[in-house]
């Protein structure tokens, strides 16, 4: 089966409220879109986190990939992969390169779910089929109050959610610490508090002061606590703090992930399949991580990633961002969007990802 089309578009979805963490303010969120053909009609659907990168990611399957592709057989993702990766390398070994790669990728094992009239999972071969969720909130909101936030994540506590996860790093440590115990004793002992700096402590001494503050409420982890390059301040924190180090939502390819397990700089690793390099390469970071015992909790697109934690014995969440909390918007493109129950979630089992678009809401909000 060949590919006979490659078609990209790339959306930009407003938020209700914008909201920040530790280092951006967030307004809206842009993905790209990608659609392979192959012959006979058969399409898969791939996307990834665009950010504002989203026009040179359109650039580069115009320019690189698309070429490549086309004619190509559709079920040569190793292949595929290894000769994107290389051809675009002096274009960027990471960022906007990977992305536009694992949206190209994913949407070729989608194809080949559809092709087999199987769920990706089953292809992978299943591990479980009942996944924990968190449910990731409190941001920083202009002019919330202490009492407010707690009563934001009580209402997902209500929904059976026995995780949540939280943002630290804009505030003094005392003001972060007041809002993350204020949360602890609403929540009581046994519920699970998850911390996310978002790189936003600028230094290994101020990211262990701040979480010599933290350890107090017990949180299950500290994600990013500095920037996600500084690997050798990463190891400094995790190896000072009791908390877990996670980290991966900004890396790409097994050789990062690789260096992150070397160099002990995280216990946790978040591989998020549109950003690391497709399905094919998130399986690699993943049974990797599995070898040294390493859970696995990927970044955002639940749409994909309770497909792949599905078929990995490491995997302890998916994230889940509840739909009143305004901050992911990518449902907004979807005819059925997945739902928790409880605080679980179960992967489709409709062919590939089991993903529909809504054409008419991927149209409102093209980016021209």
């Amino acid at each position: 089966m060949k590919i006979e089309r490659v078609e990209a578009l790339a959306v930009s979805i407003p938020l209700p409220q914008p909201v920040a963490d530790a280092v951006r303010r967030i307004t809206h969120r842009d993905h790209l879109i990608v659609k392979v053909r192959a012959e006979g009609g058969l399409e898969g659907l791939g996307f990834a986190l665009g950010y504002d990168g989203s026009r040179a990611m359109l650039a580069l399957i115009d320019e690189i990939y698309r070429p490549m592709l086309v004619g190509a057989g559709a079920f040569a993702t190793e292949h595929l992969w290894a000769e994107m990766y290389r051809q675009s390398i002096q274009a960027g070994r990471r960022g906007a390169a990977l992305r536009a790669i694992s949206a190209i990728d994913i949407a070729l094992w989608d194809l080949r779910g559809k092709a087999a009239s199987r769920p990706v999972m089953e292809l992978l071969g299943v591990h479980r089929t009942r996944l924990r969720c968190y449910a990731t909130g409190g941001y920083y909101r202009a002019g919330q109050t202490v009492e407010e936030l707690v009563r934001e994540v009580s209402a997902v506590a209500e929904k059976g959610f026995t995780a949540v996860k939280l943002k630290v790093g804009a505030l003094p440590a005392s003001e972060d610490a007041r809002r993350v115990g204020a949360v602890r004793r609403a929540l009581g002992d046994d519920f699970d508090i998850l911390l996310d700096a978002n790189g936003g402590w600028k230094s290994a001494p101020e990211a262990i002061a701040a979480m010599e503050r933290l350890e107090e409420f017990r949180p299950f982890w500290i994600e990013e606590p500095v920037r996600a390059d500084n690997l050798s301040a990463m190891a400094r924190i995790a190896e000072r703090i009791r908390t877990p180090v996670a980290t991966g939502e900004l890396e790409a390819t097994r050789w990062a992930f690789a260096e992150l397990v070397e160099r002990r700089a995280a216990s946790i690793l978040q591989p998020d399949a549109t950003v690391c390099g497709g399905v094919s390469e998130w399986l690699k970071i993943a049974h990797m991580a599995a070898a040294f015992d390493i859970p696995i909790a990927p970044h955002y697109h639940w749409d994909v990633h309770t497909q792949l934690c599905a078929s990995i014995p490491n995997a302890i969440f998916i994230e889940y961002f509840p739909a009143e909390s305004g901050v992911k918007m990518f449902d907004a493109l979807l005819r059925e969007p997945m739902k928790v129950t409880d605080g679980w979630i179960e992967p489709r089992t409709a062919p590939g990802f089991g993903i529909e678009l809504d054409e008419e809401a991927v149209a409102r909000y093209r980016i021209a």
